[in-house]
């Protein structure tokens, strides 16, 4: 065999690994994994409630739950903040800063912010030309302390 020959042959071998790794943690991923995380929280009821917006992406299998000790009313709150020229995006701010989002500081409740309607935009960015990637996610769907259904 040529060098060149080998040096395609290992080149081609070492892919092959690659692949075959990827492909292997991919499976343990959806074997293992998958609906765990996608149903992170949850009781069985809730996984299989008909929820609101569950028709306007059927392909999306996921109902992840929390309880949170306080009346909805101040939950609401906190949801109606969500987004970054609001009260913040509630996420990590090393990832955030890392993608080059520039968000509020997400400590602080407050109750000037207007209920969400049907068209406005939960942003993720207060300056989206820097970010890496501009998140806007309209809103579909709201019901005043029950529901805010956004759209991705």
């Amino acid at each position: 065999m040529l060098l060149g020959d080998w040096r395609m042959f290992n080149f081609i071998k070492s892919i092959a690994i690659i692949l075959l790794m990827v492909s292997l943690q991919f499976g343990l991923y959806l074997l293992l994994y998958n609906q765990k995380c996608n149903t992170w929280g949850a009781t069985n009821e809730e996984v299989t409630a008909s929820m609101e917006g569950d028709s306007i992406a059927p392909f999306i299998t996921s109902t992840r739950a929390i309880t949170i000790d306080a009346p909805v009313a101040d939950v609401w709150r906190w949801v109606m903040q969500l987004g970054a020229d609001r009260g913040g995006f509630f996420s990590y701010n090393f990832i955030e800063e890392a993608l080059g989002y520039i968000t509020r500081d997400q400590q602080i409740v407050e109750a000037g912010f207007d209920d969400f309607v049907v068209g406005d935009i939960v942003r993720g960015s207060i300056e989206e030309e820097k970010s890496l990637i501009a998140y806007r996610f309209p809103v579909v769907s709201v019901k005043h302390e029950q529901y805010l259904i956004l759209e991705n």
